[in-house]
């Protein structure tokens, strides 16, 4: 994987704009400024956006790899940022929803590939909780 490089600058206090390959990200920390309206969402929250998208295009790696037909695959990801002993953990929940047609082996293949390939997740995964569930509807 070739290296990425960011450049980001404060535009107003706690609120942050980060450039990346030619797009614009805004973060911001509302609660440091509540007389702001948001224009972003927050770092951790952002992290959690990468969850996601790194499941999803994972997912959907593996069902084009098995010539697997879907029309619906989305993910719901929750987590908590706790700060545990001086340290912060994350603990995540993702469920992937999607109305490919997998039997038992093909939904326990998916979910081995997710793990395997999923960079955000496998680097987030070191000391944290990330949980995935794969629903099939």
């Amino acid at each position: 994987m070739a290296e990425k490089e960011t450049k980001a600058k404060v535009i107003d206090r706690y609120i942050v704009q980060a450039d990346i390959e030619g797009f614009s990200y805004t973060m911001d920390y509302t609660d440091r400024m509540p007389e702001f309206t948001s224009q972003g969402t927050s770092p951790t929250g952002l992290l959690l956006v990468s969850l996601s998208g790194c499941h999803l295009m994972t997912a959907v790696s593996y069902l084009n790899m098995k010539k697997i037909e879907f029309s619906q695959l989305t993910a719901h990801v929750a987590g908590d940022f706790i700060d545990e002993n001086k340290e912060w953990r994350l603990d995540a929940s993702v469920e992937l929803v999607t109305d490919a047609i997998l039997n038992e082996d093909q939904l326990a293949g998916l979910e081995r590939f997710i793990h395997r390939h999923c960079k955000v997740s496998s680097i987030l995964s070191k000391g944290n909780n990330i949980n995935l569930n794969i629903k099939l509807v």
